[in-house]
């Protein structure tokens, strides 16, 4: 079987693993996606706090980006189990491996999404100061 980038070797029905992945490997992925989900629902909620005391489009947007990030961060999770499923249904390779290339495009489409909200809620935030001039001329 060629190797997909999937952490997680299938066993055939022959064998008695029944082609699912175990519980350790559900866990495995799941840790490593705690660090990243941690870190967008810290952004939520950064972003919660600063509308709530007053903010504007900046921390709207803020918000969107967190929010569009994780739930790009949390399609991982189906999408790294879905390969062995598919081959544990006697799908070819190929048609695995192109589910999974359109999943994988799908998910970065969407994490690029948030990215372009997270810019531009940044430059939002600082071109306002940035309009102002920097130096007054006196008035004659």
């Amino acid at each position: 079987m060629p190797y997909l980038g999937f952490p997680v070797e299938v066993q055939s029905q022959e064998a008695g693993g029944g082609g699912m992945m175990g519980i350790l490997e559900y866990l495995m992925v799941l840790v490593a996606s705690t660090p990243a989900l941690a870190l967008w629902i810290a952004v939520i909620i950064y972003g919660a706090v600063k509308l709530h005391r007053g903010g504007g489009r900046a921390e709207r947007f803020l918000i969107a980006g967190g929010s569009i990030k994780l739930i790009g961060n949390l399609l991982i999770i189906p999408t790294v189990f879905l390969a062995p499923w598919l081959f544990h249904q006697d799908y070819s390779t190929d048609y695995v491996s192109t589910v999974h290339t359109g999943l994988t495009i799908f998910r970065n489409v969407i994490s690029m999404a948030g990215i372009i909200c997270l810019i531009y809620a940044f430059w939002v935030k600082f071109n306002k100061r940035n309009s102002e001039p920097m130096v007054s001329l006196p008035d004659n």
